[in-house]
């Protein structure tokens, strides 16, 4: 149902706007609260208006895929506020809070062989996500932006010229100076006469010769709308949303697990809270670090073959992460290290995470990601802990207005 959901709306998102590649990284804390995200310390990024991420895309021919749907309020409804502008000079934290914003909703199913998360059991969280603050664009997007608004502009100062110089047409001007001292004479509730009706007809011909031979005799580089349009097209190929500076996100949610499958069988599964800080360096790559707390009711994930939990659970991580994209490179390389220590009912020893992500961009907001590592030695009884996953994540919705 997400994938349909997600394909009707990419069909509506083609219909009008300029695209922009913005998803830079997974914005969805519900794939995070089910452990099923490729990585536990996510960029804050821009967004779009929807994201779909599958989880360890193997799993899908045996019916265990983790599946995520994330939505930003922001774009998704605000029409008017689609610009490129407001994703670009808008650095206050409450207009980055707004457009940063995500709803995550994300659904996994395991059976009997699942080393993950506790067996036969039906899981789905929510989640919601965002920035304070995301960094600045570089001078490169910054100037790839600017020829894009040059063009623009060009495009509309040239039209408007052309009309208010027919405005100020003598011909024109006795016209609809004719058909205003008519229409003046007309009493309360009267029709237009059949002169009226002829004299407009007659001015709105006027003017659309008479703009039709202006443009005509103006350069075509300059308002000629189908190669205005093809020069920003040009220009926006490759335009890529890149941000140096200070990063803070927050996120959060909660999940369910449906015991056996059966919708009467439920509790809540956990709930946490977690806030990401880091640096976008321009040469560099992007140091970031993560804070995390998840309270864990009688839960089963803590299970370890010496020590059966029968009461709530709570933990508290911590974790660094090092990302670095080449310049000019569809690969980003990234290495996370986490450190849990359990706070409350547990007298367990404190466990680590690391995971090496290799991320492909096979189109613009579009994602190929292979996940290597170890995960925490206590999630479940299980034959190993090695992490190994091919995971996909794609944005639709990423057309904003140029103003």
């Amino acid at each position: 149902m997400l994938i349909s959901l997600f394909f009707a709306y990419f069909c509506y998102a083609q219909e009008e706007g300029a695209n922009v590649d913005l998803l830079k990284a997974p914005a969805s804390p519900a794939s995070n609260l089910l452990g099923i995200a490729t990585s536990e310390i996510n960029k804050p990024t821009d967004v779009t208006d929807l994201m779909l991420n599958l989880q360890d895309i193997t799993s899908v021919f045996k019916n265990q895929a983790g599946y995520a749907l994330d939505l930003a309020p922001y774009w998704l409804f605000g029409k008017s506020t689609k610009s490129l502008d407001n994703i670009i000079k808008d650095n206050k934290p409450s207009d980055v809070l707004k457009q940063t914003f995500v709803l995550s909703f994300a659904v996994k199913n395991t059976d009997s062989t699942s080393n993950k998360l506790p067996v036969n059991s039906v899981f789905t969280s929510i989640g919601f996500k965002f920035s304070l603050f995301r960094g600045n664009v570089d001078e490169k997007t910054l100037g790839k932006y600017e020829s894009i608004k040059k063009l623009h502009r060009r495009i509309i100062n040239g039209s408007k010229s052309s009309v208010e110089i027919v405005e100020a047409d003598l011909e024109v001007m006795r016209i609809t100076d004719q058909i205003e001292t008519l229409i003046g004479k007309l009493k309360e509730g009267e029709e237009e006469t059949l002169e009226i009706k002829e004299l407009k007809v007659k001015l709105d011909s006027l003017k659309k010769k008479k703009i039709a031979e202006l443009e005509k005799d103006k350069p075509s580089d300059v308002n000629n709308l189908s190669n205005n349009v093809a020069a920003i097209k040009e220009v926006l190929q490759g335009f890529s949303m890149t941000r140096t500076g200070f990063l803070w996100d927050f996120a959060g949610g909660t999940s369910v697990q449906f015991r056996d499958k059966q919708f009467d069988n439920s509790r809540i599964y956990n709930a946490g809270i977690w806030t990401i800080l880091g640096y976008a360096f321009q040469k560099s790559g992007t140091p970031l670090f993560l804070m995390r707390y998840m309270y864990n009711p009688k839960n089963e994930w803590v299970t370890t073959e010496d020590f059966n939990p029968q009461g709530n659970f709570s933990t508290f991580d911590a974790g660094v992460k090092y990302e670095y994209t080449p310049k000019d490179s569809k690969f980003t390389g990234s290495f996370e290290g986490l450190y849990r220590s359990f706070i409350s009912g547990s007298d367990l020893k404190p466990t680590w995470k690391c995971v090496l992500n290799l991320n492909y961009e096979i189109f613009p907001n579009q994602h190929l990601t292979l996940s290597l590592g170890k995960d925490f030695d206590n999630n479940i009884i299980k034959k190993g802990n090695v992490i190994a996953g091919l995971s996909f994540l794609s944005g639709i919705g990423s057309k904003r207005k140029i103003q």
